[in-house]
């Protein structure tokens, strides 16, 4: 008895490669409007009713992110950890000028040194894990994280001035830009 390799008709290859695609958008599309839902949710809650504001975005980062899948979706979920903990960090943290009591400075004070600092301290070690973990696509997994802290981060940014959310993003930008610079080094002198 013999068998024959037969090669697969070119339709029928492109039907099978959209029906795959087809689900990974659609399983991608559920879990993306979750994650916005329930961020948006707990963003109100936690921060402010503005959080809402910010669900479409995290909707397209995390519909994009799990179709596309990978390394990136893998760096993404360590990012989801970190953009959670920026939003539990406390606005007198970010705003060390508006202490308890100074409800009037509220609405004028504003520290965005602080917030670059912040971002910073929270992607430095998470990067660092995230590039080891993803060995053979770390820089993929880097923005990957990236995206995750900012479709998360941008929670807690809703209830900062505009300054203050851009100190938080750039924070987390240079804390994954530092690693990766760190990371890389030892690479280069091994060549």
């Amino acid at each position: 008895m013999s068998f024959e390799h037969k090669p697969m008709d070119a339709a029928l290859m492109a039907r099978a490669r959209l029906a795959y695609e087809l689900g990974r958008l659609r399983a991608a599309l559920l879990r993306a409007a979750l994650l916005a839902a329930a961020a948006a949710a707990v963003g109100s809650w936690l921060v402010d009713t503005r959080a809402w504001l910010w669900a479409p975005f995290t909707f397209v980062v995390w519909t994009l992110l799990g179709w596309r899948g990978g390394a990136l979706l893998t760096g993404a979920t360590y990012g989801l950890a970190a953009g959670a903990v920026t939003c539990l960090l406390p606005l007198s943290l970010l705003r060390p000028c508006c202490r308890a009591g100074m409800v009037d400075m509220a609405a004028t004070c504003t520290m965005p040194g602080m917030c670059v600092m912040a971002g910073a301290l929270v992607a430095v070690p998470l990067a660092a894990l995230v590039m080891r973990r993803c060995g053979t696509r770390p820089r993929e997994a880097a923005a990957g994280m990236a995206l995750g802290v900012l479709s998360i981060a941008t929670v807690k940014c809703s209830a900062l001035f505009l300054g203050e959310a851009l100190g938080l993003l750039g924070g987390v930008a240079l804390g994954i830009a530092a690693t990766a610079v760190l990371d890389y080094v030892p690479r280069l002198r091994a060549r």
